[in-house]
C-alpha cells in the first residue's frame, strides 16, 4: 500500500490523501486497447458522477468500456463511491491513476506555469502508452448516445486526433483573440479539446514527449493544452460530427457562435435539436444555473448522484456570492450612470475614447474585474477576468 500524504488543503485544516486504490500502472483491461479518459480534480467530483451516469445510461452489452480517471487528489473514500457506481456492469471498468510523476520534471522546468491537470492531458498518449486509442471527455459534458462509438473512428496515416470545431473559438476570432495568435494554417479547424479522440500509435510514432512538453518553452497559450493541441496537429485533424460537442443554449458562448457564418449557425441550430454529447464549455454550468439549456436532463442525473446534496450546497454558495457581486456591481453602476448619463455628451465622449473590443476597453475591463469579479470561476479562467472570491 502507497503510504499515505498529509495534503494542506486549507488553512487550519488537514485532509489525508489515501492513493491505495491508485493504478501503479497503467495497462488496458480489455483486449480493444482503447480507453475514456477524464483528467479530473478533486472540486470536479461531484459533477463528474453526473457525466458519468449520462454515459452509464447509454452503454450498449456489445461493448467493454475502460475508463480511467487522472488525477492526483481523489481519496480513498471518494474512490470507493465512485467504484460502487459502475459495480452492476460487467463490461466497465473504472480506475485511478496519478500521472504526475511522469510530467513532474516538465512542470518545474516550464516557461510558462499552467495547471498540472493541463500537463496530463498533453501527456496522454504516453501515460497510456499500451493503448491504441483514448477518448478524452471534460467533466462537464452530457452523454445523449452511446459514447463507445467515438473509440471506433477510422483515422489515416497522418491524422493524430479527431474532435469538433470549436464554434466559440471561430466567434471569437472575429471579437477579441487575433487570427494569426497560434499562427495556424487552418485557424478555422481549430478544435474543442474536451471531446477529443486520440491515435495513440499514430502520436508516438511521430512525436516524442519532451517535443510535445517542449511547447510550454515556446508558447503563452490562451487556451492551454487546448490551443497546443491545435498547434501541434494542425491540418491533421480529423473532424467528428459536430454533434458530438454541441453547446447548448443560455451560455455565453452562444454570444461567440453567432459571429459565425450563417451556414455555421444554422448547423448548430439543427444539433441543438439531437446532441450526441452537450457541452457546457463556457458559463454558466447547469450546476449553477439550471435553466442553462439541457439543464433539465442535467439535474435529472444529478438527482441519481451520491453527491447531490453536495451539488445543491455548492450552487446556494455560488448563488449568495453572486448576490453580494451583484450589490456591488450595483452601486457602481449607479454612480456611472451619474456621472455619464445616457444620451449626454459625456457618455458619448466615453464611448468614443472606449469603442466596443478596442484594446484600451480590454484594458478598462481588467482594471474592472481586479474589483468586481464574476462569482463563477470558470468564467472568470475562460474569458481572463481576476479571480478574487476567497
Amino acid at each position: 500500500m502507497e503510504k499515505k500524504k498529509i495534503t494542506k488543503i486549507k488553512k487550519n485544516k488537514w485532509e489525508i490523501t489515501d492513493k491505495s486504490l491508485y493504478e501503479k500502472e497503467l495497462k488496458p483491461v480489455f483486449k480493444n486497447k482503447c480507453a475514456i479518459a477524464f483528467v479530473l480534480s478533486d472540486q470536479y467530483i461531484p459533477y463528474f458522477t453526473v457525466t458519468l451516469l449520462s454515459i452509464l445510461d447509454y452503454i450498449s452489452d456489445e461493448y467493454e468500456y475502460d475508463i480511467v480517471l487522472l488525477t492526483s487528489e481523489i481519496d480513498l473514500y471518494d474512490c470507493q463511491i465512485l467504484l460502487n457506481l459502475v459495480k452492476d456492469y460487467p463490461n466497465v471498468s473504472l480506475r485511478f491513476f496519478d500521472p504526475k510523476p511522469l510530467v513532474k520534471e516538465y512542470m518545474e522546468r516550464s516557461r510558462y506555469k499552467y495547471l498540472y491537470l493541463n500537463y496530463f492531458k498533453l501527456a496522454i498518449p504516453w501515460i497510456f502508452k499500451e493503448y491504441k486509442i483514448v477518448l478524452n471527455l471534460g467533466a462537464d459534458v452530457l452523454a445523449r448516445k452511446d459514447v463507445y462509438e467515438l473509440l471506433n473512428v477510422d483515422f489515416l496515416e497522418k491524422e493524430y486526433i479527431a474532435g469538433v470545431v470549436d464554434l466559440g473559438y471561430l466567434g471569437r476570432l472575429k471579437m477579441d483573440i487575433p487570427l494569426g495568435e497560434l499562427n495556424l494554417i487552418n485557424p478555422m479547424g481549430y478544435v474543442n479539446a474536451d471531446v477529443l479522440v486520440f491515435d495513440l500509435s499514430n502520436i508516438r510514432r511521430d512525436f516524442s514527449i519532451d517535443y510535445v512538453m517542449n511547447l510550454w518553452q515556446k508558447y503563452k497559450f490562451r487556451c492551454a493544452e487546448q490551443d497546443a493541441f491545435n498547434v501541434l496537429f494542425d491540418t491533421k485533424i480529423k473532424y467528428l460530427d459536430s454533434r458530438w460537442n454541441v453547446y447548448p443554449i443560455r451560455m455565453a458562448s452562444v454570444e461567440h457562435i453567432m459571429q459565425n457564418e450563417e451556414k455555421k449557425i444554422k448547423e448548430w441550430e439543427q444539433n441543438l435539436k439531437n446532441p450526441f454529447i452537450v457541452h457546457y464549455a463556457a458559463f454558466p454550468k447547469p450546476w449553477d444555473y439550471p435553466l442553462v439549456g439541457e439543464g433539465n436532463h442535467w439535474w435529472e442525473y444529478a438527482r441519481q448522484s451520491p453527491y447531490y446534496e453536495e451539488i445543491i450546497r455548492k450552487m446556494c454558495l455560488l448563488s449568495i456570492r453572486g448576490e453580494i457581486n451583484t450589490r456591488k456591481n450595483f452601486n457602481l453602476r449607479i454612480i456611472a450612470e451619474k456621472i455619464f448619463p445616457e444620451n449626454s455628451e459625456r457618455r458619448e465622449v466615453l464611448r468614443s475614447w472606449f469603442p466596443k473590443y478596442s484594446k484600451q476597453r480590454e484594458f478598462l475591463k481588467k482594471i474592472y474585474y481586479c474589483f468586481f469579479t464574476n462569482p463563477n470561476p470558470e468564467w472568470n479562467k475562460k474569458f481572463g477576468k481576476s479571480v478574487n472570491n476567497k
